[in-house]
């Protein structure tokens, strides 16, 4: 568990402008950063590979004459037991529990949710499968609150996670877009076999649109991934 007084070091001295309850925020995310370094030095199948510098079609194969793709045996296996370990480690966490009062949410990325976004990857950007695993698969394991008068564009929010980086390898992105209106914390540990892990903060008024977003955005992935028909059994 996270020392009370790490917490107070970090959080800015002069609260009383801050609109939401930063100190819990700060709290969660030295939380949240602390098990993923646990979790990822502990963990008996995590990545060989490193995840900085293997690109998203190092990892796929074509299928046949089709255009379509399927993940090569060896990544798949270690892709599956990563999954399977953090299946386990969220029966064990209340964070969820703890923190309810932000209805605080966990969730493993589904089998067929990461092949779609593999193939968004590999086949629907422009960057046609060059991009880093740890940029692509950086929220295998999802934590989503909603924060009363959480602003995106705090400078005190900026400011305490500039100072956690000293501490733990974090980076924070607004990323609100069109409707979608959230902030991202991703947590990558200190080595880049680490897969990274996600913090999704959102105001409890875009909730719904926020929902719509990521329904919309989970159809474009669908419709720009070639899969193939046995994909989904591979995984």
């Amino acid at each position: 568990m996270i020392q009370l007084k790490m917490v107070e070091d970090i959080i800015p001295k002069d609260t009383s402008v801050i609109k939401y309850d930063i100190y819990k925020l700060c709290e969660i995310i030295l939380e949240i950063s602390s098990i993923h370094s646990d979790f990822s030095n502990e963990s008996l199948t995590g990545s060989d590979i490193n995840l900085k510098r293997t690109k998203v079609n190092d990892i796929l194969k074509n299928v046949g004459d089709e255009d379509a793709y399927s993940i090569i045996p060896g990544y798949l296996y270690n892709l599956r037991q990563y999954l399977n370990e953090l299946e386990f480690l969220t029966v064990e966490l209340d964070l969820d529990y703890i923190y309810n009062d932000l209805d605080f949410r966990l969730r493993v990325k589904q089998p067929e949710s990461i092949i779609y976004k593999l193939g968004h990857y590999n086949n629907g950007k422009r960057e046609n499968g060059k991009i880093p695993l740890n940029k692509c698969l950086n929220d295998l394991l999802g934590f989503r609150i909603s924060l009363e008068g959480f602003d995106h564009e705090c400078e005190e929010f900026k400011k305490m996670c500039r100072i956690i980086k000293k501490f733990y390898k974090i980076k924070y992105i607004d990323s609100s877009k069109g409707e979608y209106k959230a902030t991202h914390i991703y947590f990558y540990g200190n080595n880049n076999k680490f897969y990274p892990w996600e913090l999704q903060i959102w105001l409890p008024e875009d909730f719904q649109t926020n929902y719509d977003s990521h329904e919309k955005h989970k159809q474009e992935y669908i419709k720009s991934a070639s899969i193939h028909k046995d994909a989904f059994k591979e995984v």
